[in-house]
């Protein structure tokens, strides 16, 4: 128990510390590492910071000691965790739905930082060693105002592009188009990228630039050859919605990471002179080593975050066209003394997620308790729990298929794109009106858009399910990975199809039905081609039908 009440608060920050660290070298590589147990310790970072510096700070405000040498130093602590619920830039959050949160984190910062004054309060001396708390409190605010400004930007569906010279009359000769096709030249496919990103914005609900959509059409016409570019466009989506990357690199994001680096770097530099010329406290060597551990900590991962920021794509951006002129020459001094960071890593896993529903329900119907267990587990929530652990087990990820990755595919949507009708939201009239059946297949298209996707999700799993030609194979893989593909997106990722919100209500409605069919199969594929068999209130003919329109869609 003497143990636990000497470390328990020493233990605390070594851990949040330690946290703070694997967020910061695993955040970005969850671009293209997906297995479960990454992902895993990945959450258990993420959730477990911000439990472990919140609780730390709270035990640090109760635990006043008869020490004033050990007050003084615990002082400290209080602004390095405060800078430790800031978050790396690597991550803000691990989920889109938690871009949502900002007011909660603004709660946060509010209640912790008066929690960090009144800690400072306790144990100050009117020494250097006390005054040299201002800074640490400063960085650390700066730190969660960060964060907290990037999840409400992302939350508030209202943004612009992040380095907006490259449309401004007053840039870096952006107005001429040759030098704009220079840029291309020397980097066609993270200028390209980042273009189309600015032009069209996945991740923000009914946005779309208002800028020259076919002068850009034309400029960027000789430079998508290849998918790498839809790579790096997906790169930019993910590092503004997932990352600090919407902040770091504006004016507003380069002076408060100054700011907060600076202010770090001094307290740094001016502690261990503080404590050399304060002979009146006895400090605890292992506070002394805990608390330069902590500050070497905090600079250690600013100087990371520093060298993730100058190798990526944004980077070569700030090189060309920061809106500031000395931090468009940092950016090219750096890559210039440093070639290495050109040496870009993946970018992707190249796999896409996969959830069968119809597999799915089938593997549930076959796991079925106990009829004692169901009452239990219906009392207590549990089954939630179960259908959620199928729901996980059921998912997996899967190569990209060679026929979406074939570059000719991919020319011939970004210029179907680009047409005049192509920037229009479209649900699938394109690929109706191929055929003559336009009007009967048109009530499939005008659903909700969630109902929508599982209509079109069942019928795609009921005709791959049929014996076809061999020569077919390859687009009804296809057509079936795609389909997955969504249906993934539906079920394990709602927030990203139906931003307002949590789940489908038409998706839980499906899985009753379709668990409550006994279907007589011996695998998924024949319970997925037994499904329409067993819905007694249609007619043969129109089961019949049906499939025909499924055979002529595929």
């Amino acid at each position: 128990m003497e143990a636990w009440q000497k470390w328990d608060v020493r233990g605390l920050v070594l851990f949040s510390l330690t946290l703070q660290i694997v967020l910061s070298v695993l955040g970005g590589r969850r671009k293209y590492k997906i297995k479960p147990l990454f992902k895993n310790i990945l959450l258990f970072a993420y959730l477990g910071s911000d439990w472990i510096a919140i609780a730390t700070l709270g035990k640090l405000s109760g635990s006043y000691t008869k020490s004033p040498a050990t007050n003084v130093l615990r002082a400290y602590w209080a602004p390095l965790l405060l800078l430790h619920l800031g978050g790396p830039d690597t991550i803000t959050a691990y989920s889109f739905e938690d871009n949502k949160l900002w007011i909660r984190h603004l709660l946060i910062l509010v209640v912790k930082a008066i929690f960090v004054v009144y800690v400072i309060c306790l144990s100050w001396t009117f020494s250097w060693i006390s005054f040299l708390t201002f800074p640490l409190v400063l960085a650390g605010i700066i730190k969660y105002v960060e964060k907290i400004l990037c999840l409400k930007q992302n939350n508030s569906q209202k943004t612009k592009p992040v380095i907006s010279n490259i449309f401004n009359p007053q840039g870096p000769q952006t107005n001429n188009s040759s030098a704009l096709n220079d840029h291309l030249k020397a980097n066609p496919n993270v200028l390209a990228g980042y273009l189309l990103f600015i032009i069209m914005r996945p991740d923000v609900k009914d946005y779309l630039s208002s800028h020259n959509v076919s002068e850009l059409r034309k400029r960027l016409k000789a430079y998508i050859k290849e998918n790498a570019v839809l790579v790096t466009e997906i790169g930019f989506i993910f590092d503004v919605v997932y990352t600090k990357a919407a902040l770091i690199y504006t004016k507003l994001g380069c002076l408060l990471r100054f700011t907060s680096f600076a202010s770090s770097f001094s307290v740094l530099l001016l502690f261990f002179i503080s404590i050399i010329n304060e002979p009146k406290f006895h400090f605890s060597r292992i506070d002394i080593g805990i608390t330069g551990i902590l500050l070497s900590g905090a600079i250690a991962l600013d100087l990371y975050a520093a060298c993730v920021m100058l190798s990526s794509d944004w980077a070569i951006l700030g090189a060309q066209f920061h809106d500031i002129v000395f931090v468009r020459k940092i950016f090219k001094a750096a890559l210039k003394c440093f070639p290495c960071l050109l040496r870009r890593s993946k970018r992707w896993s190249y796999q896409m997620g996969q959830f069968d529903l119809v597999e799915y329900c089938w593997r549930c119907n076959r796991r079925k308790v106990n009829q004692t267990w169901g009452i239990l587990l219906k009392i207590t929530n549990g089954r939630e729990i179960i259908e959620m652990w199928h729901k996980y087990w059921s998912s997996k990820f899967v190569e990209v298929p060679d026929y979406l990755k074939d570059n000719g595919n991919y020319d011939n949507l970004f210029h179907s794109f680009f047409r005049e009708e192509g920037l229009k939201i479209s649900r699938g009239e394109k690929a109706i009106q191929h055929g003559q059946q336009f009007d009967e297949l048109k009530w499939s298209i005008e659903l909700d858009f969630d109902h929508s996707i599982i209509v079109w999700h069942l019928a795609t799993s009921v005709c791959c399910s049929q014996e076809d030609d061999d020569d077919a194979d390859e687009i009804k893989k296809t057509s079936k990975c795609v389909s997955d593909y969504m249906m993934y997106l539906l079920a394990m990722c709602p927030a990203l199809l139906l931003p307002e919100h949590s789940k489908s209500f038409w998706l839980d409605h499906t899985y009753d039905k379709l668990k409550g069919l006994e279907l007589p199969a011996t695998n998924s594929r024949n319970a997925a081609s037994a499904l329409f068999s067993h819905q007694d209130n249609v007619s043969k003919e129109e089961i019949e039908f049906r499939f025909d329109v499924f055979n002529f869609l595929l």
